[in-house]
């Protein structure tokens, strides 16, 4: 008996002295934090850290269990936020098959509006068909008998700019079906793409090819209709590319080829020169339509940003898609691009981004999208994964999509890496900047006074970053930790000069 008591007192002084050493951990990571310039309130995490020690050092069971849940809620504090970058989320036809009237789009908004989003990508045309009353295309049935309070998408508009939200309708290009043919294509089968061998191979998808001029005109008409009649911000291209594998040998694209270089492409061997050039052939018809809607819908709304979801990374994209943003963003055809960088884990998004950077010659903005149907289950991941795209100094995010969004994810970002509402770059980016050094000044102060730095110091590097505007870092050699931190800061503000072509 005497042992039993003495192992299980053994056991609680073990685990008491395990849970008081998180608290010495918090205190460090705290530490850390300032040093970091991390957006972080010290006081009140160290009043909770004071009283999480004295709630776990009780004998009250009660005490404790209040304790390790104050080390819970203090978790997300913990994640730095970021003052300056576009927020942007996808909200694709499942979400949209949800609507039945404007108090279900007000309450999604809502809560995109608790996180800071500021642009949204709604899905408004696939398939041939819209969820909007057009002249052009052909109606979705949901939206015309059972949603119940007029046009969804001017419903939609209205809600979104009264929160201060960007609306970029998303258009799915030249793909028209998924696992079954879509509308258009039932209209047109003749308009199908098909592989060499006259199939679809194994795909899923169904495709149009942008050879063919009615198709490419009903898709001009369907983007001019929006541009004119809706009071949208930009526009999203998505599927903007051909599909996977070796597609494109359509009866008209053959046809085409044949006119202009009196060759078959069928008769090419993979991998030779013709070859390459008929590749060249399908991403000039990619590129073609990119450019018409640049110059063409700008006419009618200037300030109208047109921007595209693209494959990941560029060489794949290039390669077996036919599509190459890199092209059109050194062409100035496109205003930002949102790479589909999606990845399972932040290692391999890290790779992806750095990829294309590299290949971001013209360096158009890259707003990077995250895949959360990768890790619906894994808040930490989808945090994780924004952080990576902060720490690579991308001016934005996008998240693919909201109906893959848990209520976990929403929550951890909304109480971590979103609880601070940011300053949009991608329409006034002069003033974005301002807002970023003005806020790392203040976080020098803030956290180097909490640290017991000398005043004059903390001064002179705020000095110094105000009268370069930031183009330099600081060095004065009097505590290195910090000014590391402050030039890896000001690494973003180079950034965002060479995404949107400002001049010191």
């Amino acid at each position: 008996m005497a042992k039993r008591v003495l192992m299980f007192f053994v056991a609680v002084v073990v685990l008491s002295g395990t849970i008081l050493a998180q608290v010495d951990g918090y205190k460090s990571r705290l530490e850390k934090a300032l040093w970091n310039l991390d957006n972080i309130d010290p006081d009140y995490i160290s009043e909770q850290l004071t009283e999480a020690e004295i709630l776990l050092d009780s004998d009250d069971w009660l005490d404790t269990q209040k304790g390790k849940a104050i080390l819970e809620n203090l978790e997300p504090l913990f994640v730095d936020t970021r003052i300056a970058e576009t927020r942007c989320i996808w909200v694709d036809y499942v979400t949209f098959g949800n609507f039945f009237t404007r108090g279900d789009i007000a309450r999604l908004l809502d809560q995109f509006a608790d996180i800071g989003i500021h642009i949204l990508f709604p899905e408004v045309y696939a398939y041939g068909t819209t969820i909007y009353p057009s002249e052009v295309a052909k109606i979705q049935d949901q939206y015309l008998y059972l949603w119940e309070d007029g046009d969804i998408l001017e419903v939609f508009i209205e809600e979104a700019h009264s929160r201060g939200m960007e609306v970029h309708p998303l258009v799915r290009v030249f793909s028209s079906g998924y696992k079954t043919p879509g509308y258009l294509i039932n209209q047109h089968p003749e308009w199908l793409e098909v592989t060499r061998d006259g199939t679809r191979g194994t795909s899923n998808s169904w495709f149009i090819s942008p050879v063919i001029p009615e198709f490419r005109r009903f898709l001009e008409a369907v983007m001019t209709e929006l541009v004119t009649n809706y009071d949208i911000d930009g526009l999203h291209l998505d599927y903007i590319r051909y599909e996977e594998g070796d597609f494109g040998y359509s009866s008209h694209s053959r046809d085409l080829y044949k006119k202009l270089f009196f060759r078959d492409p069928i008769e090419f061997v993979l991998g030779s020169a013709e070859d390459e050039a008929y590749k060249d052939f399908r991403r000039a018809h990619v590129d073609a339509f990119v450019r018409w809607c640049y110059q063409n819908l700008k006419e009618i709304k200037p300030d109208l940003l047109i921007s595209a979801a693209v494959g990941s990374p560029h060489s794949w994209g290039y390669k077996s898609l036919f599509q190459d943003w890199v092209f059109w963003s050194t062409n100035g055809y496109i205003d930002f691009v949102t790479p589909m960088q999606y990845r399972d884990t932040t290692p391999k998004l890290q790779t992806a981004i750095r990829e294309d950077k590299s290949a971001n010659a013209a360096s158009v903005p890259l707003f990077s999208g995250l895949g959360l149907y990768l890790f619906i289950n894994s808040a930490t991941e989808l945090e994780s994964q924004i952080a990576e795209v902060q720490k690579q100094n991308l001016p934005g995010v996008a998240l693919f999509s909201e109906a893959n969004l848990s209520v976990y994810s929403y929550t951890r970002i909304k109480n971590g890496i979103f609880r601070e509402k940011a300053v949009p770059v991608h329409r006034d980016p002069e003033y974005a900047i301002k807002v970023y050094i003005d806020d790392l000044c203040e976080r020098i102060l803030k956290n180097g006074r909490y640290l017991g730095l000398e005043e004059e110091v903390l001064q002179s590097y705020v000095e110094q970053i105000q009268e370069s505007g930031g183009s330099v870092g600081v060095a004065l050699g009097k505590y290195p930790r910090l000014e590391q931190s402050i030039n890896t800061r000001l690494e973003y503000v180079k950034e965002l000069h060479k995404y949107y072509k400002i001049d010191y």
